[in-house]
């Protein structure tokens, strides 16, 4: 794929001037041919006598040589190492000498870097002032002692800086994939920083025909399995019954509680918590108080909808999974089923989660626990009703791809970008699989949809690993609701509206996605993909996804 003619050009326009923290964003979003190109035109390349500049050089060299290929390693590691070097010189920070450090063992130059660890070590004990946080400068420790074998030491300052780290468990999950690498390329086994990672994630979910007098039984089976699993968040619904006998044990034990539901609190209540009964409205309403976070998936109002609660059990489901990956930790599944037949019982989206959940094994763990509790209140299984919902509506995954630059170009350089980029594009395009069930023009852009999210991902991981994709390919993606319409085929509604507002915050060469569309796919698919919070849309976050190495 041929870069954009006016790609470079365009970025030197006053409104799109390059800064550092625009290249930081991209870089940590994985986008690093789009953060090598903002980098390059904004002129820091050659900002020799300008310290931050180097060091986001040598995060850039950092980033290439963790995606390159083994032969090409040790290269790129010791140009990272040569910039933090000449970052530290012009203005020595201890950021800057544990990364020369650690660039330098891992290109090879053993004895070189424990110099520098040493030397590192000798600047902290040294009591001069520090910028860093106390966990920061743990963790650092931890690394420095490990460049010089002592692993003893390294575990006393890890265990420190894990918990000095509770409110910000991401630096954490840092520090662990950098004791990772140096372990890795020193042969050396890394099971013993599994007694150091964070808490596990929980997806929780269970039918509603709990009575109250069954529920204090309930809870106490629920407080073994989130003790004995070392669960620090829970994701799910709070419907009556089960779900909310999970979500007030996690909330006593001290774990985080997020809520995902299908549409609004007041639409949930009404239909799924009201009519079992004024002591679940009460428990519900305490519960919603207590959560750390709460959304909701749909704006629907009014009749149920059970694609709506598929939806939120996906993003549920997937944002246990993104959690636990994001913190080097795992994901296990609580289910509270009845004693129908079957591993899942009677409840059709109970069948639905744990089949799913399954299908994932593997995927950041994958533990999952079934506990089964006949119904004790008259609550009809899902799986004995009549179907209800519109028929029009899809739960489907959403692909917008497009070009950068493309839209800004004259009509001659629109006609050479058609010939060298989007014809050729549209012919590689059409022999990707998995194919999708829906293509349909958007402007200079195309959407493509699939009714699994699995099959959406690996479609776009397909399209950005093609040659030149990194600078020039924006690809964004969300799953939703949509309403499909036939003669011609056409997608409406809400979840197309926000696919068009996303396509405005999308970066060269990495998926941009809602939550929805980030957690779904990462139900199956989080072994696979590397992804990073870039920024919110609409007061709801969006992720960066790339293939992982």
């Amino acid at each position: 794929m041929v870069l954009l003619p006016a790609y470079r050009a365009l970025m030197k326009i006053a409104q799109r001037a390059p800064t550092l923290a625009q290249v930081v964003t991209a870089a940590r979003a994985g986008a690093l041919g789009h953060a090598t190109a903002l980098f390059e035109a904004g002129g820091f390349g050659s900002a020799t006598d300008d310290a931050a500049a180097l060091a986001v050089a040598g995060r850039l060299a950092r980033d290439r040589a963790l995606q390159a290929p083994q032969d090409r390693k040790p290269r790129l590691f010791a140009e990272a190492a040569a910039a933090f070097a000449a970052a530290n010189a012009l203005d020595p920070q201890a950021y800057s000498q544990i990364n020369q450090a650690t660039m330098t063992w891992l290109a090879g130059e053993r004895e070189r870097a424990q110099e520098l660890a040493r030397a590192l070590l000798a600047a902290l004990d040294g009591g001069g002032p520090l910028q860093e946080t106390p966990s920061w400068l743990a963790a650092a420790r931890a690394e420095a002692l490990l460049l010089l074998g002592d692993t003893a030491g390294a575990k006393v300052q890890l265990a420190k800086a894990a918990a000095l780290s509770r409110d910000d468990p991401e630096d954490h999950a840092a520090t662990m994939r950098r004791l990772s690498l140096i372990l890795a390329a020193a042969g050396e086994d890394a099971a013993w920083l599994d007694a150091y990672r964070p808490t596990r994630a929980l997806h929780f979910a269970g039918h509603l025909g709990v009575a109250q007098s069954a529920a204090a039984v309930l809870g106490e089976r629920v407080a073994a399995v989130i003790g004995d699993e070392n669960i620090g968040a829970g994701f799910g619904a709070l419907a009556a019954g089960a779900d909310l006998v999970v979500a007030e044990v996690l909330l006593e034990q001290g774990a985080d509680l997020h809520v995902v539901l299908p549409t609004p609190p007041d639409t949930f209540r009404a239909q799924s918590v009201t009519p079992y009964g004024p002591a679940w409205e009460r428990r519900f309403a305490d519960a919603i108080e207590r959560a750390t976070s709460l959304r909701w998936v749909t704006t629907i109002d009014g009749g149920y909808q059970p694609l709506a609660t598929r939806l939120a059990a996906d993003v549920a489901m997937g944002a246990a999974r993104v959690h636990a990956r994001r913190l080097q930790t795992e994901a296990h599944q609580l289910l509270v089923i009845d004693d129908g037949e079957g591993p899942f019982g009677l409840g059709l989206n109970t069948r639905y989660m744990g089949e799913r959940w399954n299908a994932g094994r593997g995927t950041g763990g994958s533990g999952q626990v079934c506990l089964r509790v006949p119904r004790s209140a008259p609550v009809t299984a899902s799986g004995a009703k009549a179907p209800e919902g519109r028929g029009d509506l899809q739960l489907i995954a959403m692909l917008q791809i497009g070009f950068e630059g493309l839209d800004q170009l004259d009509d001659n350089a629109f006609a050479d970008a058609l010939d060298l980029v989007v014809e050729p594009f549209r012919a590689r395009a059409a022999r990707i699989e998995p194919r999708p069930d829906l293509l349909l023009p958007a402007g200079n852009a195309r959407i493509v949809a699939f009714a699994d999210p699995d099959a959406a991902w690996h479609h776009a991981a397909r399209l950005l690993d093609a040659a030149g994709a990194a600078e020039s390919l924006r690809i964004v993606g969300h799953y939703g609701l949509a309403h499909r319409l036939r003669d011609p085929d056409a997608l409406v509604g809400n979840a197309v509206a926000q696919l068009d507002a996303l396509s405005r915050r999308a970066l060269p060469g990495v998926l941009v996605a809602t939550e929805a569309f980030a957690a779904a796919a990462s139900v199956n698919c989080a072994e696979q993909m590397e992804i990073e919070e870039v920024g919110m849309l609409d007061e709801a976050p969006l992720f960066a996804v790339r293939a992982a190495q």
